[in-house]
């Protein structure tokens, strides 16, 4: 309720400070910015938004945790080791080809329901096929006799598919149309999870759940173009005289170096276990990360209702309110997911994923730890790009992700998947306390122009 309340202060506040329609102000509304079957943003509430994408990762997260354990089961530790080391690769790459275009899009359009997305649009193709190139150079660099080199080419395409998805969600996010973004999402999901547990138990075993994953992030795309041109007028994708904004560079550069560290620490313990370990340290990483990434599920949804309601606000209090809001209970929710993980992550790992993960415990235990402040980050991270702090959440970003490198080079053969955990909670501590101190510093206006 109170959330939802910080919500309509938001809205209040930004018709309070909009101009009479006309010449020259800056809410006049054509047909090609907003088309009739595009309600105006001001009617979604931030608990509304918050329950569809609730719904959709409920179902998109769930069935993915399901295909996890099924392939964690069926192909073993070491066997799905190998395939969490090249799911890492995939991920990482279809992650770095965000390069700051996927929020800045979304804050474009949030701002201006006509604004044209045709040159970002192309960047990010020419990022994708650079990161598809990088996808390449990896899986050779495995051994011509390794399962992990096609498994590296396969699930690059797949997670690089699935980036372009995620890019055109946003464009969804930022016209406050999250039914479409639900929509693919939960299409992608179920379509992955279908084929991919039809190849496992078909007895295809690593290579065929790749495909699988391949084949429902295609369908997905395929989705997402149909509904982002069914929704846009076709002149926001023209190339005609189209630049990229004057504030892209200087805006999204930060940005891009962020999200290019964001992916890095949230993988890099996975891949240095990978480089420096064994497989089964990889596998009782891949397993923690599977349970830790269905806990990041609430402050996704959060993330995605909050952010718009943020930008559109001109009102520093709202501004205020929203994030600490969101602050304070995400933190809540963290640590009684901490608490209930340390006190049933034994009979939980034992019964999702089998005694053979017995040694996944501990770093499961030490990383839900981590999310008392990994969940508030989570949602507060973007809020700096919002209030124009964005090279100052690049530095933070960077700086956690050297130093989770460099504690890992020690703690990784010493104390395997559980010394990559403690190095982590550290590190995270200190990354968000900086971003505290940052939105502190500006908190008089947070960005309100």
């Amino acid at each position: 309720m109170e959330l939802n309340c910080a919500a309509i202060e938001v809205i209040e506040e930004r018709h309070a400070h909009a101009t009479p329609l006309g010449e020259g102000s800056p809410y006049l509304m054509t047909s090609t910015a907003i088309r009739e079957d595009s309600p105006p943003p001001a009617r979604r509430s931030v608990s509304g938004n918050i329950a569809l994408k609730t719904v959709s990762d409920l179902v998109s997260r769930g069935v993915r945790m399901v295909l996890a354990v099924v392939a964690a089961r069926l192909l073993g530790p070491a066997g799905f080791g190998d395939y969490s080391y090249a799911f890492a690769v995939g991920f990482l790459l279809g992650e770095l080809a965000d390069l700051g275009l996927h929020m800045f899009i979304a804050r474009e359009v949030a701002r201006d329901p006509g604004a044209a997305i045709g040159p970002l649009v192309r960047l990010k193709l020419a990022v994708t096929l650079a990161a598809g190139a990088v996808g390449l150079l990896v899986g050779l660099l495995a051994g011509a006799a390794s399962p992990r080199r096609t498994l590296v080419w396969l699930l690059t395409a797949a997670w690089l598919m699935a980036s372009f998805v995620e890019m055109l969600n946003q464009v969804f996010r930022g016209h406050q149309r999250m039914e479409r973004e639900v929509l693919v999402a939960v299409t992608m999901a179920v379509a992955s999870f279908g084929l991919g547990t039809a190849a496992l138990l078909s007895g295809l075993g690593a290579l065929g759940l790749a495909w699988g994953l391949v084949a429902g992030h295609l369908i997905a795309l395929v989705l997402a173009v149909a509904l982002a041109a069914q929704l846009l007028d076709r002149r926001q994708w023209s190339s005609e005289g189209a630049m990229l904004p004057r504030s892209f560079l200087s805006e999204a550069g930060p940005l891009a170096v962020a999200m290019v560290a964001s992916p890095l620490y949230f993988q890099i313990d996975l891949l240095m276990l990978g480089w420096m370990s064994t497989p089964q340290a990889v596998g009782d990483m891949s397993a923690v990360q599977r349970v830790i990434g269905g806990a990041m599920m609430l402050p996704g949804v959060v993330r995605a209702a909050v952010f718009p309601a943020f930008v559109a606000s001109r009102s520093a209090s709202a501004r205020r309110r929203l994030a600490a809001l969101t602050f304070l209970g995400l933190m809540t929710a963290g640590a009684l997911m901490s608490a209930g993980v340390w006190w049933l992550g034994g009979p939980i790992v034992r019964l999702v994923f089998g005694p053979q993960y017995a040694s996944a415990v501990l770093p499961l235990q030490l990383l839900t730890t981590a999310l008392v402040w990994m969940m508030p980050e989570f949602a507060i991270g973007p809020l700096l790009f919002a209030t124009g702090q964005q090279r100052s959440h690049a530095v933070l970003w960077v700086t956690s992700v050297l130093l989770i490198a460099a504690g890992n080079v020690w703690a990784v053969p010493a104390h395997g998947a559980a010394g990559a955990a403690v190095v982590k909670l550290v590190v995270t501590l200190g990354l968000v306390a900086g971003e505290v101190i940052v939105l502190w510093r500006v908190r008089d206006h947070l960005g309100v122009q």
